[in-house]
């Protein structure tokens, strides 16, 4: 059987990524990537929520891994634009860190759910391409890093995968808040705002 290493974050696409997979019948190994950000424990008890729901469907989903990569001891190196939240090297800190999961799994395929719509240096395809190429001579095998979604406006990938995936148990702010032991969105960060506006079309 075909197996996927998916960078699963518990977000529209890293869950769209994992139904994705699922539903074709492939073997998925979801990996939460930890780099040090401050909203990742929240982000992390939301994302197993999800697994927990996925996992009553599905036999294929394989228990969430952490990654560990201290990339990022303070929640001050990122760097905010009018539309998004760049953070520097994320997406190839991502796919090396989940690299030796994927062999230790026998798993040819890492999936990303990157879209590749915004102006960032490491948001094109020829930047994944090139971390592939870089992945596979050092771990002298081929791993296909696959971006299905890529390509898409986020309200396309809602409207592609609704009535599929669990909207509603999503998860994905920079600023989460808790109140009577719920972790919500914060409604007001970038991630927020970038959400309300792909289910309001």
């Amino acid at each position: 059987m075909n197996k996927v290493v998916v960078l699963f974050s518990g977000g529209v696409e890293s869950s769209c990524l994992l139904y994705f997979y699922l539903s074709k019948e492939w073997i998925v190994y979801p990996a939460y990537v930890i780099t040090g950000r401050f909203w990742e424990k929240f982000e992390y008890k939301r994302a197993s929520a999800l697994w927990r729901y996925a996992k009553k469907t599905y036999p294929n989903l394989m228990p969430i891994r952490c990654v560990v990569t201290k990339t990022a001891p303070t929640e001050s190196k990122f760097i905010r634009t009018e539309e998004e939240l760049f953070i520097p090297l994320r997406n190839l800190t991502l796919l090396t860190a989940v690299g030796s999961y994927a062999l230790s799994k026998d798993a040819k395929h890492i999936a990303i759910g990157s879209l590749g719509l915004y102006p960032f240096p490491d948001n094109d395809f020829g930047y994944l391409q090139k971390v592939e190429a870089l992945i596979s001579k050092g771990a002298n095998t081929s791993l296909k890093i696959c971006a299905p979604l890529f390509g898409m406006e986020k309200w396309e990938v809602v409207q592609k995968f609704k009535g599929l995936v669990p909207f509603h148990l999503t998860f994905s702010c920079i600023n989460p808040v808790v109140r009577k032991g719920k972790i919500l969105h914060c409604g007001k960060c970038i991630k927020c705002v970038e959400r309300k506006k792909a289910f309001s079309i």
